[in-house]
């Protein structure tokens, strides 16, 4: 089965729109894949066939404890026969989290608890090392998988938005909007507007942490993407991918509710989408703050990046975290 099932829906959302005043469409990412889906969905699909044609055996990378990176890379990874090693850092507790941690473990993620993303960084070099010398073909998954390989996942996903508006399926938006935690998503969505050179907003509602928002980095990494969804001996990528970072969401800080995050996820629940208070919901309420704060976009498109497959399959009845790793969702 292919790691992104494509194209996603849209959908218009008929109470988010009636209580906003505006036009608001739902990109139904979270239905990417009947196993696991969301936004890593996509980027995966470009990070694992490259990883495949390097003849890689084992997948490292770095999440916070119970996160959709983890669980996505774990589940779609040993679909296609990687060995996966997950060291993960501590975030506050929530019910999905503990949920998506017991299904990376189910599914044989070697989950190892480490303080912090600084001290992540050291480890995850021992592991690639020590890998090596057993002999393995080790490969490092980017943090969320944001990279521009993993970007250009988004290029696609705006060029199939292109071809559903041209087919009818929507009207183009003024706006589109995002969550943003390590980039990957708004990279990608701005550099896919400017490849099908359509005129459109692409703000990024930032849940993580401010330092890993910053917009020139984010800048770079939709150019690098255009380059590479260009291609080869193509003419120099058009003009520089444009993108807006809104921090006015985070709250006490990522994992951390906000009322603005839990209001939003009552209005989307009234259209069918669940979102979840520490990423979708944050970026829905970014939506509508700028739906009610900017008199000028009349039609928003809201990318849903949170899988709506059940966990409970992924549970079985495989291994648990041992106590230090679940000790991380404090």
């Amino acid at each position: 089965m292919s790691v992104a099932l494509t194209p996603t829906p849209v959908q218009l959302a008929r109470h988010v729109s009636e209580a906003l005043g505006r036009e608001v469409y739902v990109k139904r990412d979270d239905q990417t894949h009947p196993v696991y889906g969301g936004n890593k969905v996509r980027k995966l699909a470009m990070l694992l066939a490259e990883a495949r044609a390097r003849g890689a055996t084992d997948l490292v990378l770095v999440g916070a404890a119970g996160s959709n990176h983890v669980l996505a890379t774990t589940v779609h990874g040993r679909a296609l026969g990687f060995a996966v090693t997950a060291f993960v850092v501590p975030r506050p507790h929530s019910p999905e989290a503990e949920e998506s941690l017991r299904a990376a473990a189910a599914l044989g993620c070697r989950l190892v608890p480490t303080r912090s993303e600084w001290t992540a960084a050291a480890r995850v070099a021992h592991e690639l090392l020590r890998l090596k010398l057993r002999g393995r073909r080790p490969w490092f998954i980017p943090p969320g998988g944001s990279s521009p390989v993993g970007a250009l996942g988004y290029v696609r996903a705006v060029e199939e938005l292109a071809r559903q508006h041209a087919d009818g399926g929507l009207p183009w938006p003024d706006v589109m909007v995002c969550v943003l935690g390590s980039g990957g998503m708004v990279a990608g969505l701005a550099a896919g507007v400017r490849a099908v050179d359509r005129p459109c907003r692409v703000v990024g509602v930032g849940v993580w942490s401010a330092w890993a928002s910053n917009r020139t980095a984010l800048t770079w990494m939709a150019r690098r993407t255009l380059a590479l969804a260009s291609g080869p001996g193509h003419a120099p990528p058009r003009p520089t991918p444009e993108l807006e970072v809104d921090l006015n969401q985070l709250g006490a800080g990522y994992g951390h509710p906000t009322e603005a995050a839990l209001e939003a996820q009552a209005l989307f629940a009234r259209d069918g989408v669940v979102l979840d208070t520490t990423y979708t919901a944050k970026a829905a309420a970014g939506l509508m703050a700028l739906a009610r704060t900017d008199p000028r976009p009349r039609r928003f498109l809201f990318w849903h990046s949170l899988s709506s497959a059940p966990l409970a399959p992924l549970l079985g009845s495989g291994e648990l975290p041992e106590p230090q790793v679940l000790a991380l969702l404090r």
